[in-house]
């Protein structure tokens, strides 16, 4: 039945000749659910704390907020420090062009040219790594929050789990 699944068109795609009703006949979720109420049999859904699974569910939450808080915060500082670049690059490119104005031979026009270009380049570089740390610091920051919360709900978790037997 599955090897019609994986057959190929004379082109070399796949040839979905298969009839999926025929795959899907067997599923029946009364059934399904019949299995899943027996490999539960012996324990009781009572005996888990709905409250404290609840709690655990909140404080999933709170931490979630955390770190979208961390996160947009991290957008902010990126942003502010984008700007701070932006207008020291405007200004930069204001002072080369009153010194471009004061050069005096087209051989001293390119020699500065070429020396304001290799300033830019560096100075792009110095300013991508700035704005790319306070990216990183704020990344680490959000997922510092969710590593710690997964880590005690796990725990959490497994305790309720040991009440429950």
């Amino acid at each position: 039945m599955y090897t019609d699944m994986f057959k190929l068109d004379k082109n070399g795609f796949p040839a979905w000749a298969t009839d999926f009703t025929k795959i899907y006949a067997d599923f029946d979720p009364a059934k399904m659910s019949d299995q899943v109420m027996k490999a539960m049999k012996g324990g009781s859904m009572e005996t888990i704390d709905v409250n404290a699974v609840m709690d655990i569910q909140r404080k999933n939450l709170e931490a979630l907020n955390k770190a979208s808080q961390a996160a947009f915060e991290g957008v902010q500082a990126a942003a502010q420090k984008q700007a701070e670049l932006f207008k020291a690059a405007f200004d930069q490119a204001s002072t080369a062009a009153e010194s471009l104005g004061k050069v005096s031979s087209p051989q001293d026009l390119v020699t500065k040219e070429l020396d304001l270009c290799k300033a830019a380049f560096e100075s792009s570089l110095a300013n991508s790594k700035k704005v790319t740390d306070v990216v990183t610091k704020a990344n680490d920051a959000a997922v510092k929050v969710i590593n710690t919360r997964i880590a005690e709900a796990f725990d959490e978790m497994k305790g309720q789990m040991s009440k429950a037997k």
